[in-house]
């Protein structure tokens, strides 16, 4: 089998060492690509010098997450790859990580993405953020001493995913339409659920996610992403991509509301109706992207 990890980088000297270190003695062998989002810091430099093994693609632009990713997962697929394993900068892998992931899609049926359990980056419990993902299921059984491998989800965090080939042949890539970073991987989460395909976390193995300071909870992460889209409700963002939001039916509401501001000669009303308008167009076209069957964004 030949996989790929990708790496999106952006000034995290701190943790390069441990990320493309521990993939470098993983049992399972891995080909590792990095994609440096224009980092300001020795990262490019220091990747050269130290890991003169890995493909190093440099953008001249901070592409976020979604694009950034897209990029590695394309070169990926262009070189024949039958899983893509996507891992975080701030993370890092245990030798064993890779081949038990592997196993997860030789154990389960329709395995889209496999992820392990998230430790935080002292080995001392759980990343905080992961606790939010694990399903009820998993906990139960936990507290009864009879956990399983395997435990379906209907989200997991992509600071650690292992993607088959064939689920990115029919889901595609993140969405670059309306993310930039946070909420594309709940959006590919979702198109997974959608295209039929399982999402798995293994509970055999593990990676440390080292959050460090960033504790954020689920409901500031959540207000963070409308902060950067102010004019996107929890449901459109977050809402599976067959939900019943009636988009259409909202867009005619604002152009009906723009009309109305601008005969009151409200500026800044009508510029925030204009900017829905846009936003809508835009969620619309993702979706009608999102549910058909192909390699989109890539």
């Amino acid at each position: 089998m030949k996989i790929f990890a990708i790496v999106v980088t952006y000034n995290g000297m701190r943790w390069y060492d441990q990320c493309l270190g521990n993939l470098r003695e993983s049992r399972y062998p891995v080909e590792t690509v990095v994609i440096d989002n224009a980092s300001s810091d020795n990262t490019v430099e220091y990747i050269k010098e130290h890991f003169p093994d890995v493909f190093l693609i440099e953008s001249k632009e901070n592409l976020g997450f979604a694009k950034a990713n897209n990029i590695g997962i394309r070169y990926a697929i262009d070189h024949e790859a039958d899983y893509v394993f996507l891992l975080n900068q701030d993370a890092w892998v245990e030798k064993d990580t890779v081949e038990k992931l592997v196993q997860t899609f030789e154990d389960n049926e329709k395995v889209g993405i496999a992820s392990p359990m998230h430790l935080d980056g002292n080995y001392t419990g759980l990343d905080w953020g992961f606790v939010n993902y694990l399903p009820s299921a998993f906990i139960s059984d936990s507290f009864m001493q009879k956990a399983k491998p395997y435990y379906a989800a209907e989200f997991v965090n992509a600071a650690a995913w292992l993607i088959s080939a064939d689920c990115i042949h029919n889901v595609g890539g993140f969405d670059t339409l309306l993310f930039f970073h946070y909420g594309e991987d709940g959006n590919y989460c979702q198109r997974v659920l959608y295209h039929g395909y399982q999402i798995i976390i293994n509970t055999t193995t593990t990676i440390c996610h080292d959050r460090g300071e960033r504790k954020e909870t689920e409901n500031e992460y959540r207000q963070k992403v409308l902060e950067k889209n102010p004019f996107i409700s929890n449901k459109l963002l977050w809402g599976d991509i067959n939900c019943d939001v009636d988009i259409p039916g909202l867009i005619k509401q604002y152009k009906i509301s723009t009309v109305k501001s601008l005969l009151k000669f409200s500026k800044r009303r009508f510029m925030e109706h204009k900017r829905m308008i846009s936003v809508l167009h835009d969620i619309e076209q993702s979706r009608i992207i999102n549910k058909r069957s192909g390699a989109s964004w890539l």
